[in-house]
């Protein structure tokens, strides 16, 4: 799996670091439809299984979707 580089600007989130990187083990994101059937942040642990139960999400725009890993701090 390649590594990525996640920049994220929501500084009061759990796995933000200075300079604006996410430090998120693992990062999901799913359609807003989607992730309202879920609590706000998921542990990563719970990724897998939730990928897994939701399948694919196709979004139109940015605007249609979730970032579930965030947590606030």
């Amino acid at each position: 799996m390649p590594q990525v580089s996640v920049r994220c600007t929501v500084d009061n989130c759990y796995f933000w670091a200075q300079e604006n990187f996410c430090h998120a083990e693992s990062i999901l994101i799913t359609t807003d439809q989607a992730s309202s059937q879920y609590p706000e942040s998921v542990d990563s642990r719970d990724t897998a299984m939730i990928v897994s139960q939701i399948g694919e999400t196709p979004a139109e725009s940015c605007q249609e979707t979730a970032c579930k890993t965030f947590s606030r701090k």
